[in-house]
């Protein structure tokens, strides 16, 4: 019996160490939720798989025998030249200004038409294509500007001068006239043996200004000449005004006030005009201007090249 009672004990003593030993292990072999929960959130997540297609390689559907449309010339910008382009003279029926249509040629960029400012080469050329009674095309160059979203061209003399006298020739019927070019038209002048009978030769003598005289607004304003081409008014006072016709802008030269014996002049458009119509609200306000001038059927026009905004001190004096 007593050899009973020792076995039972060592097998109770052995058994309590080994509960104790494996308790633990069980408890950590089995997490809680918030252990799941937290697992999870550790784990990174799966790398994101590419499109089988891209957007970039998606060809719009277009119906049979779409044709897309053809990207509008871009706006050129101010002062950039256009050299040696050809091109018909049109006249439009809603503005003052004339428009300079180019021909489409593969080897340089497309240009949208533009159009005139206007000179002595302008008048030139229209009174070519009056004269002959043609649709001619010219090699035009000058140099642009830009106004309310529109370019314009001011031209230079181009290597044939259209100015000179142009004979009566032999016209074909209207029916049977088609364009020719400006060097055509010039070759077939020289050619003619007959004595010319068209447009006078220009005079070296300057011309009146049309707004002066009997054609000014005030009464008794004495006949002034028009200014030179290419001449350059530098720094004077001016006011901002309209034309008489009220549809153009124009400067009169307040320094002169009194003796008038500067003629107005018609301004043409550029961004310079742009700036000078955005400070001109109020209508009092003076300029201090420089630019060059044009001439053009008796009127002298001026291409704005700089504009300041006269302050109230400076209207003191």
């Amino acid at each position: 019996m007593r050899h009973a009672w020792i076995g039972l004990a060592i097998i109770v003593s052995a058994a309590v160490p080994l509960r104790a030993q494996t308790t633990p292990s069980d408890a950590k072999s089995a997490p809680t939720p918030a252990e799941n929960m937290l697992n999870e959130m550790l784990k990174p997540a799966p790398a994101a798989t590419a499109p089988a297609t891209r957007p970039a390689d998606v060809q719009a559907m277009r119906p049979e025998g779409y044709t897309p449309p053809v990207a509008p010339p871009q706006l050129l910008r101010e002062g950039s030249d256009v050299i040696a382009r050809r091109g018909y003279l049109q006249k439009l029926p809603d503005g003052p200004y004339s428009q300079i249509a180019f021909v489409d040629d593969p080897s340089q960029p497309k240009l949208a038409p533009m159009l005139v400012l206007p000179n002595l080469q302008l008048m030139s050329m229209e009174d070519a294509g009056s004269a002959t009674r043609q649709n001619l095309i010219f090699a035009v160059s000058g140099t642009t500007t830009e106004y309310k979203g529109k370019n314009y061209i001011l031209l230079e003399p181009g290597p044939e001068d259209v100015s000179r006298q142009i004979p009566q020739l032999d016209m074909p019927p209207a029916s049977q006239q088609g364009p020719v070019s400006a060097d055509q038209m010039l070759s077939d002048m020289l050619a003619a043996s007959s004595q010319p009978a068209g447009l006078p030769p220009p005079s070296a003598e300057p011309s009146a200004d049309r707004a002066s005289g009997s054609g000014a607004l005030p009464p008794k304003a004495p006949l002034v000449n028009v200014l030179r081409e290419r001449s350059q008014v530098f720094d004077r006072v001016a006011r901002l005004s309209r034309s008489p016709d009220g549809i153009q802008e124009q400067i009169t030269l307040e320094s002169d006030g009194t003796a008038l014996q500067d003629p107005p002049l018609i301004l043409l458009p550029n961004l310079k005009l742009v700036a000078l119509e955005g400070a001109a609200a109020d209508r009092d306000a003076r300029f201090r201007v420089t630019g060059m001038v044009t001439e053009y059927r008796g009127r002298n026009y001026i291409l704005l090249q700089k504009v300041v905004v006269m302050s109230d001190s400076d209207r003191q004096f």
